[in-house]
Protein backbone atom coordinates (compact mmCIF):
# COMPACT_ATOMS: atom_id res chain seq x y z
CA UNK A 1 0.00 0.00 0.00
CA UNK A 2 1.31 3.22 -0.90
CA UNK A 3 1.11 6.27 1.58
CA UNK A 4 -1.45 9.52 0.42
CA UNK A 5 2.16 11.26 -0.22
CA UNK A 6 3.48 9.50 -2.71
CA UNK A 7 0.08 9.78 -4.80
CA UNK A 8 0.36 13.68 -4.51
CA UNK A 9 4.03 12.81 -5.87
CA UNK A 10 2.71 11.12 -8.39
CA UNK A 11 0.20 13.88 -9.23
CA UNK A 12 2.44 16.08 -9.42
CA UNK A 13 4.37 13.95 -11.50
CA UNK A 14 2.45 13.69 -13.91
CA UNK A 15 1.66 17.52 -14.56
CA UNK A 16 5.33 18.52 -14.68
CA UNK A 17 5.71 15.27 -17.25
CA UNK A 18 2.15 14.79 -18.90
CA UNK A 19 4.26 16.07 -22.29
CA UNK A 20 7.14 13.34 -21.88
CA UNK A 21 6.73 10.53 -24.89
CA UNK A 22 5.52 7.67 -23.97
CA UNK A 23 8.14 5.14 -23.27
CA UNK A 24 6.29 2.59 -25.45
CA UNK A 25 7.38 3.36 -28.74
CA UNK A 26 9.05 0.50 -30.19
CA UNK A 27 12.91 0.38 -29.01
CA UNK A 28 15.82 -0.54 -31.85
CA UNK A 29 14.50 -3.53 -33.13
CA UNK A 30 16.82 -6.71 -33.28
CA UNK A 31 14.92 -8.40 -35.25
CA UNK A 32 15.80 -5.73 -38.33
CA UNK A 33 19.56 -6.67 -38.31
CA UNK A 34 18.39 -10.65 -37.74
CA UNK A 35 16.03 -10.18 -40.94
CA UNK A 36 18.60 -8.73 -42.85
CA UNK A 37 21.29 -11.20 -42.17
CA UNK A 38 18.52 -14.24 -42.81
CA UNK A 39 18.17 -12.83 -46.31
CA UNK A 40 21.59 -12.61 -46.75
CA UNK A 41 22.25 -16.37 -45.84
CA UNK A 42 19.48 -17.24 -48.12
CA UNK A 43 19.54 -19.06 -51.45
CA UNK A 44 19.26 -16.15 -54.46
CA UNK A 45 15.96 -18.00 -54.99
CA UNK A 46 14.36 -17.31 -51.71
CA UNK A 47 11.06 -14.98 -52.18
CA UNK A 48 11.76 -11.54 -51.00
CA UNK A 49 9.25 -11.17 -48.15
CA UNK A 50 10.56 -9.89 -45.36
CA UNK A 51 10.24 -12.32 -41.59
CA UNK A 52 7.09 -11.69 -40.06
CA UNK A 53 8.04 -9.65 -36.61
CA UNK A 54 4.51 -9.72 -34.86
CA UNK A 55 5.55 -13.23 -33.48
CA UNK A 56 6.47 -13.11 -29.04
CA UNK A 57 10.15 -12.76 -28.91
CA UNK A 58 10.01 -16.13 -26.83
CA UNK A 59 8.52 -19.05 -26.81
CA UNK A 60 6.88 -21.86 -29.08
CA UNK A 61 6.73 -20.81 -32.91
CA UNK A 62 2.85 -19.50 -33.26
CA UNK A 63 2.52 -18.62 -29.71
CA UNK A 64 0.16 -15.57 -29.22
CA UNK A 65 1.89 -12.60 -28.23
CA UNK A 66 1.49 -11.62 -24.41
CA UNK A 67 0.39 -8.28 -23.11
CA UNK A 68 -0.22 -6.76 -19.98
CA UNK A 69 3.03 -6.62 -17.14
CA UNK A 70 2.24 -10.24 -15.46
CA UNK A 71 1.83 -11.85 -18.81
CA UNK A 72 5.00 -10.94 -20.35
CA UNK A 73 6.36 -11.10 -16.79
CA UNK A 74 5.37 -14.71 -16.83
CA UNK A 75 6.36 -15.44 -20.26
CA UNK A 76 9.61 -13.81 -20.46
CA UNK A 77 10.32 -12.68 -17.08
CA UNK A 78 14.18 -11.11 -18.92
CA UNK A 79 13.00 -9.10 -21.64
CA UNK A 80 13.63 -6.01 -21.95
CA UNK A 81 10.54 -3.81 -21.64
CA UNK A 82 12.17 -0.03 -21.12
CA UNK A 83 15.40 1.64 -20.63
CA UNK A 84 15.71 4.76 -18.26
CA UNK A 85 18.74 6.54 -17.76
CA UNK A 86 20.13 4.38 -20.30
CA UNK A 87 19.61 1.30 -17.72
CA UNK A 88 17.48 -1.52 -19.19
CA UNK A 89 14.39 -2.67 -17.24
CA UNK A 90 13.02 -6.05 -17.16
CA UNK A 91 10.12 -7.36 -17.25
CA UNK A 92 10.63 -8.56 -14.27
CA UNK A 93 12.08 -5.81 -12.73
CA UNK A 94 9.04 -3.40 -13.98
CA UNK A 95 6.59 -5.56 -12.55
CA UNK A 96 8.04 -5.74 -9.22
CA UNK A 97 8.15 -1.97 -8.97
CA UNK A 98 4.51 -2.33 -9.89
CA UNK A 99 3.31 -4.54 -7.00
CA UNK A 100 2.92 -1.96 -4.67
CA UNK A 101 0.07 -0.43 -6.50
CA UNK A 102 -3.32 -0.86 -5.17
CA UNK A 103 -5.58 -2.20 -8.52
CA UNK A 104 -7.88 0.55 -8.30
CA UNK A 105 -4.63 3.33 -7.97
CA UNK A 106 -2.99 1.46 -11.47
CA UNK A 107 -6.12 0.98 -13.04
CA UNK A 108 -5.92 5.21 -13.22
CA UNK A 109 -2.74 4.67 -15.38
CA UNK A 110 -3.78 1.97 -17.63
CA UNK A 111 -3.43 3.91 -20.49
CA UNK A 112 -0.48 5.24 -19.50
CA UNK A 113 1.30 2.85 -17.55
CA UNK A 114 4.76 3.28 -19.13
CA UNK A 115 4.60 6.94 -17.51
CA UNK A 116 3.75 5.09 -14.15
CA UNK A 117 6.84 3.32 -13.94
CA UNK A 118 9.19 6.22 -15.72
CA UNK A 119 7.83 7.92 -11.86
CA UNK A 120 8.06 4.52 -9.63
CA UNK A 121 11.48 4.60 -10.63
CA UNK A 122 12.22 8.53 -10.61
CA UNK A 123 10.71 7.74 -6.60
CA UNK A 124 13.20 4.94 -5.80
CA UNK A 125 16.30 6.86 -7.01
CA UNK A 126 15.09 10.07 -5.61
CA UNK A 127 14.82 7.97 -2.03
CA UNK A 128 17.80 6.42 -2.78
CA UNK A 129 19.72 9.92 -2.97
CA UNK A 130 17.68 10.92 0.31
CA UNK A 131 19.08 8.24 2.31
CA UNK A 132 22.86 8.87 1.24
CA UNK A 133 21.93 12.47 2.27
CA UNK A 134 20.80 11.47 5.85
CA UNK A 135 17.09 12.89 5.16
CA UNK A 136 15.61 10.09 6.83
CA UNK A 137 16.36 11.10 10.52
CA UNK A 138 15.94 14.64 10.06
CA UNK A 139 12.49 16.12 10.78
CA UNK A 140 9.87 16.41 9.25
CA UNK A 141 10.53 13.24 7.27
CA UNK A 142 11.50 11.43 10.07
CA UNK A 143 8.22 11.74 11.42
CA UNK A 144 6.28 11.38 8.35
CA UNK A 145 8.09 8.02 7.52
CA UNK A 146 6.86 6.24 10.96
CA UNK A 147 3.33 8.07 10.47
CA UNK A 148 2.97 6.57 7.46
CA UNK A 149 4.73 3.20 8.69
CA UNK A 150 2.72 2.86 11.17
CA UNK A 151 -0.64 3.71 8.97
CA UNK A 152 0.17 0.91 6.67
CA UNK A 153 0.73 -1.84 9.52
CA UNK A 154 -2.54 -0.49 10.90
CA UNK A 155 -4.38 -1.24 8.18
CA UNK A 156 -3.07 -4.20 7.67
CA UNK A 157 -4.30 -5.71 11.16
CA UNK A 158 -7.89 -4.28 10.22
CA UNK A 159 -7.46 -6.23 7.52
CA UNK A 160 -6.41 -9.46 9.04
CA UNK A 161 -8.85 -8.83 11.65
CA UNK A 162 -11.43 -8.64 9.21
CA UNK A 163 -11.04 -11.64 7.32
CA UNK A 164 -10.19 -13.88 10.13
CA UNK A 165 -13.61 -12.81 11.95
CA UNK A 166 -15.33 -13.02 8.75
CA UNK A 167 -14.03 -16.26 7.73
CA UNK A 168 -16.33 -17.93 10.82
CA UNK A 169 -19.41 -16.87 8.66
CA UNK A 170 -18.95 -20.39 6.67
CA UNK A 171 -18.91 -22.61 9.51
CA UNK A 172 -22.84 -21.68 9.42
CA UNK A 173 -25.79 -23.09 7.50
CA UNK A 174 -27.29 -20.87 4.82
CA UNK A 175 -29.53 -23.03 4.11
CA UNK A 176 -31.66 -22.96 7.17
CA UNK A 177 -31.04 -19.19 7.52
CA UNK A 178 -32.89 -19.15 4.49
CA UNK A 179 -35.57 -21.52 5.22
CA UNK A 180 -36.16 -19.58 8.38
CA UNK A 181 -36.38 -15.93 6.32
CA UNK A 182 -38.08 -16.25 3.36
CA UNK A 183 -39.11 -13.20 3.44
CA UNK A 184 -35.38 -11.41 3.17
CA UNK A 185 -35.91 -13.47 -0.16
CA UNK A 186 -38.67 -12.18 -1.90
CA UNK A 187 -38.46 -10.22 -4.91
CA UNK A 188 -40.84 -8.36 -7.07
CA UNK A 189 -40.85 -7.37 -11.07
CA UNK A 190 -41.83 -3.68 -11.08
CA UNK A 191 -43.41 -1.78 -13.33
CA UNK A 192 -44.12 1.99 -13.38
CA UNK A 193 -45.32 5.73 -14.30
CA UNK A 194 -43.25 8.65 -13.36
CA UNK A 195 -45.38 12.15 -13.40
CA UNK A 196 -42.54 14.53 -12.73
CA UNK A 197 -42.65 18.30 -11.71
CA UNK A 198 -40.23 21.16 -10.85
CA UNK A 199 -40.59 23.67 -8.10
CA UNK A 200 -40.32 27.02 -9.39
CA UNK A 201 -37.22 28.81 -8.67
CA UNK A 202 -35.20 25.66 -8.30
CA UNK A 203 -32.73 23.88 -9.83
CA UNK A 204 -34.75 20.64 -10.93
CA UNK A 205 -33.59 17.48 -13.00
CA UNK A 206 -36.84 17.65 -15.37
CA UNK A 207 -35.66 20.18 -16.91
CA UNK A 208 -38.65 20.08 -19.75
CA UNK A 209 -41.33 19.69 -17.22
CA UNK A 210 -43.14 22.50 -16.31
CA UNK A 211 -45.92 21.30 -14.03
CA UNK A 212 -45.81 21.92 -10.99
CA UNK A 213 -46.21 19.55 -7.76
CA UNK A 214 -49.77 20.01 -7.22
CA UNK A 215 -50.23 19.33 -10.58
CA UNK A 216 -48.04 15.99 -11.03
CA UNK A 217 -50.45 15.05 -7.75
CA UNK A 218 -53.04 15.81 -9.86
CA UNK A 219 -52.73 13.93 -12.96
CA UNK A 220 -50.64 11.01 -11.07
CA UNK A 221 -54.45 10.39 -9.50
CA UNK A 222 -56.17 10.84 -12.57
CA UNK A 223 -54.02 7.93 -13.69
CA UNK A 224 -54.54 5.60 -10.93
CA UNK A 225 -58.00 5.78 -11.80
CA UNK A 226 -57.77 4.91 -14.96
CA UNK A 227 -55.41 2.17 -14.03
CA UNK A 228 -57.89 0.82 -11.67
CA UNK A 229 -60.87 1.21 -13.72
CA UNK A 230 -59.12 -1.14 -16.51
CA UNK A 231 -56.77 1.21 -18.61
CA UNK A 232 -53.48 -1.09 -19.92
CA UNK A 233 -50.93 -0.32 -18.02
CA UNK A 234 -48.05 -0.58 -20.55
CA UNK A 235 -49.83 1.80 -23.44
CA UNK A 236 -50.23 4.06 -20.09
CA UNK A 237 -46.47 4.09 -19.52
CA UNK A 238 -45.54 4.62 -23.30
CA UNK A 239 -47.96 7.53 -23.55
CA UNK A 240 -48.00 9.46 -20.25
CA UNK A 241 -44.56 8.12 -18.17
CA UNK A 242 -42.20 10.62 -18.21
CA UNK A 243 -39.28 8.05 -17.90
CA UNK A 244 -38.78 7.70 -21.51
CA UNK A 245 -36.34 4.88 -21.04
CA UNK A 246 -38.82 2.47 -18.91
CA UNK A 247 -41.87 4.13 -20.98
CA UNK A 248 -40.44 2.81 -24.30
CA UNK A 249 -40.63 -0.92 -22.99
CA UNK A 250 -44.34 -0.65 -21.48
CA UNK A 251 -42.97 0.82 -18.04
CA UNK A 252 -40.99 -2.10 -16.85
CA UNK A 253 -37.88 -1.07 -14.45
CA UNK A 254 -36.73 -4.41 -13.71
CA UNK A 255 -36.97 -7.48 -10.64
CA UNK A 256 -36.00 -5.76 -7.17
CA UNK A 257 -35.31 -7.98 -3.80
CA UNK A 258 -37.68 -6.61 -1.42
CA UNK A 259 -34.31 -5.99 0.88
CA UNK A 260 -32.33 -3.92 -1.79
CA UNK A 261 -30.55 -1.39 -0.06
CA UNK A 262 -31.51 0.81 -3.63
CA UNK A 263 -35.19 0.50 -3.01
CA UNK A 264 -36.45 3.77 -1.35
CA UNK A 265 -38.64 2.76 1.93
CA UNK A 266 -41.38 5.01 0.51
CA UNK A 267 -41.81 2.81 -2.74
CA UNK A 268 -40.89 -0.53 -0.73
CA UNK A 269 -43.74 0.10 1.41
CA UNK A 270 -46.22 0.57 -1.18
CA UNK A 271 -45.41 -2.58 -2.86
CA UNK A 272 -45.22 -4.80 -0.14
CA UNK A 273 -48.58 -4.86 0.15
CA UNK A 274 -49.58 -5.41 -3.48
CA UNK A 275 -50.19 -9.06 -5.30
CA UNK A 276 -49.04 -9.46 -8.95
CA UNK A 277 -51.04 -7.44 -11.23
CA UNK A 278 -52.30 -5.02 -8.74
CA UNK A 279 -51.44 -1.24 -8.97
CA UNK A 280 -50.20 1.01 -6.39
CA UNK A 281 -51.22 4.83 -4.95
CA UNK A 282 -48.61 7.09 -6.55
CA UNK A 283 -45.46 7.27 -4.58
CA UNK A 284 -44.08 10.95 -4.27
CA UNK A 285 -39.72 10.56 -4.64
CA UNK A 286 -37.65 13.55 -5.55
CA UNK A 287 -39.65 15.85 -7.87
CA UNK A 288 -41.81 13.67 -9.22
CA UNK A 289 -44.68 10.56 -8.26
CA UNK A 290 -44.52 7.05 -9.60
CA UNK A 291 -47.06 4.95 -10.30
CA UNK A 292 -46.15 1.20 -9.55
CA UNK A 293 -47.57 -1.85 -10.60
CA UNK A 294 -46.55 -5.40 -9.60
CA UNK A 295 -45.93 -7.60 -12.59
CA UNK A 296 -45.04 -10.56 -10.67
CA UNK A 297 -43.68 -12.03 -7.11
CA UNK A 298 -41.06 -14.69 -6.91
CA UNK A 299 -38.18 -15.94 -4.47
CA UNK A 300 -34.78 -15.56 -5.03
CA UNK A 301 -33.25 -18.93 -5.53
CA UNK A 302 -31.03 -20.35 -2.97
CA UNK A 303 -28.56 -20.64 -4.99
CA UNK A 304 -27.99 -16.87 -5.73
CA UNK A 305 -29.36 -16.51 -2.31
CA UNK A 306 -26.41 -18.01 -1.11
CA UNK A 307 -23.36 -15.97 -1.25
CA UNK A 308 -25.66 -12.84 -0.20
CA UNK A 309 -25.82 -14.67 3.19
CA UNK A 310 -22.72 -15.66 3.45
CA UNK A 311 -21.72 -11.89 2.74
CA UNK A 312 -23.98 -10.82 5.11
CA UNK A 313 -22.88 -12.76 7.83
CA UNK A 314 -18.94 -12.30 6.85
CA UNK A 315 -20.18 -8.27 7.12
CA UNK A 316 -21.92 -8.81 9.84
CA UNK A 317 -19.21 -10.94 11.87
CA UNK A 318 -16.03 -8.21 10.84
CA UNK A 319 -18.31 -5.20 11.76
CA UNK A 320 -18.97 -6.75 15.68
CA UNK A 321 -15.61 -7.77 15.60
CA UNK A 322 -13.84 -3.95 14.53
CA UNK A 323 -16.21 -2.12 16.46
CA UNK A 324 -15.27 -4.41 19.78
CA UNK A 325 -11.33 -3.40 18.81
CA UNK A 326 -12.53 -0.20 18.51
CA UNK A 327 -14.30 0.63 21.48
CA UNK A 328 -10.77 0.14 23.50
CA UNK A 329 -9.85 3.62 22.45
CA UNK A 330 -12.54 5.89 23.26
CA UNK A 331 -10.95 8.68 24.85
CA UNK A 332 -11.62 10.98 27.39
CA UNK A 333 -10.51 14.01 27.61
CA UNK A 334 -8.89 15.29 30.90
CA UNK A 335 -7.66 18.79 30.11
CA UNK A 336 -10.13 20.32 27.39
CA UNK A 337 -7.51 23.16 27.39
CA UNK A 338 -4.57 21.10 25.37
CA UNK A 339 -7.35 20.38 23.00
CA UNK A 340 -8.32 24.02 22.77
CA UNK A 341 -11.92 22.87 23.67
CA UNK A 342 -14.50 25.67 24.30
CA UNK A 343 -15.99 26.14 27.46
CA UNK A 344 -19.83 25.61 26.52
CA UNK A 345 -20.94 22.43 25.27
CA UNK A 346 -19.49 21.34 21.78
CA UNK A 347 -21.20 20.63 19.08
CA UNK A 348 -21.78 16.90 18.16
CA UNK A 349 -19.26 15.44 15.68
CA UNK A 350 -20.83 13.68 12.90
CA UNK A 351 -19.47 10.10 13.20
CA UNK A 352 -17.99 7.81 10.54
CA UNK A 353 -21.21 6.48 9.20
CA UNK A 354 -22.86 9.72 8.74
CA UNK A 355 -20.85 12.76 7.65
CA UNK A 356 -21.36 16.22 7.88
CA UNK A 357 -24.23 18.24 5.68
CA UNK A 358 -23.12 19.92 2.60
CA UNK A 359 -23.31 24.02 3.19
CA UNK A 360 -25.16 23.90 -0.18
CA UNK A 361 -27.23 20.82 -1.05
CA UNK A 362 -26.85 18.88 -4.39
CA UNK A 363 -29.83 19.32 -6.27
CA UNK A 364 -32.41 16.01 -5.91
CA UNK A 365 -31.23 13.41 -8.37
CA UNK A 366 -33.57 12.60 -11.27
CA UNK A 367 -36.83 10.71 -10.49
CA UNK A 368 -36.05 8.09 -12.50
CA UNK A 369 -32.77 6.68 -10.30
CA UNK A 370 -35.24 6.07 -7.50
CA UNK A 371 -35.80 2.90 -9.28
CA UNK A 372 -32.33 2.43 -10.74
CA UNK A 373 -31.71 -1.71 -11.46
CA UNK A 374 -29.98 -3.42 -9.25
CA UNK A 375 -26.68 -4.79 -9.84
CA UNK A 376 -26.33 -8.09 -11.18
Amino acid sequence: MRSSLFFLFLSCCVVVLGQTPSSSQTPPAQTSSGAQKQQSSAPATTSQTPAPTNQAPSGAPGQLKARGPEAVAQQDPKRVVATIEGKPITAQEALEMLKGIRPEDRKRFENNLSNLLQQLYMQKQFASVAVKMNLEQQSPWKEQLEMNRANILAQAYISTLGNTAGSGASAEDPKKYYDEHPDEFDQVKLSGILVAFNTPGTPGPNANVTRTEQQARDKANDLEKKLKGGADFAATARSDSDDKRSAATGGEVGTFPMNAPNLPPDIKAAIAKLQAGQVSEPVRVPAGFYILKVDSRTKVPFEQARTQILDKWKNEKTQAALKQEFDKFKIQVQDPDFFNAPSSPAAKIPSLQQGPKPANPTPPSPPSQALAKPQP
